[in-house]
């Protein structure tokens, strides 16, 4: 039997090589993938997102960013923009396995892998509440929220409240200080 010319990994040979490197990476049903960076766009919202998602998921919840791993499965591993985790951590953790909401935010390069792949993976997480999408090229959010039955319903918002959390957060507070245009 031939091996294959790029080795698969389990999620525990990821972490342990992922550890050692530079720069930063994902795994995709077993195969590593280039992290990509951002712009200040992005970094923007990203901070803003991070802000407002301590405020939709009070105590005993802590919101966190991209440096924080998400263990999907044992062959997925992604680094989302934020989430929420509402476990108890011991604070030293670099990779959660039980999130309550996650939120990615979309550019040009990862904007088709974020909609659709990490999309379903995240979907398949049993304490996963709620998926947010952030569009960059307009004001646009796509906000995934699991039904009790367990089955997802999806909004898009282009303006006003976003339907989660314990408070109320508008779109304009998510893009605030960016150049990213109104939806039209």
């Amino acid at each position: 039997m031939r091996e294959p010319l790029i080795p698969q990994l389990d999620a525990e040979e990821f972490l342990h090589w992922e550890n050692r490197q530079q720069d930063r990476f994902e795994l995709h049903h077993g195969f590593i993938v280039a992290f990509a960076g951002g712009t200040i766009d992005h970094d923007t919202i990203a901070t803003n997102v991070r802000v407002l998602l301590r405020k939709m998921y009070p105590s005993p919840c802590r919101s966190f960013g991209s440096d924080v791993k998400v263990r999907i499965s044992e062959s997925i591993v992604f680094y989302p923009d934020a989430g929420v985790v509402c476990e108890e951590l011991t604070g030293g953790e670099t990779v959660v396995t039980a999130p309550t909401a996650i939120c990615e935010i979309l550019s040009e390069s990862t904007r088709t892998y974020d909609l659709i792949d990490k999309r379903a993976a995240y979907h398949g997480l049993p304490t996963l509440g709620a998926y947010i999408i952030v569009h960059t090229r307009t004001r646009r959010i796509e906000v995934d929220v699991r039904s009790p039955d367990g089955s997802w319903q999806t909004s898009t918002i282009d303006d006003g409240p976003l339907p989660l959390g314990a408070q109320r957060v508008t779109v304009d507070e998510i893009y605030e200080f960016t150049a990213v245009p109104a939806a039209t």
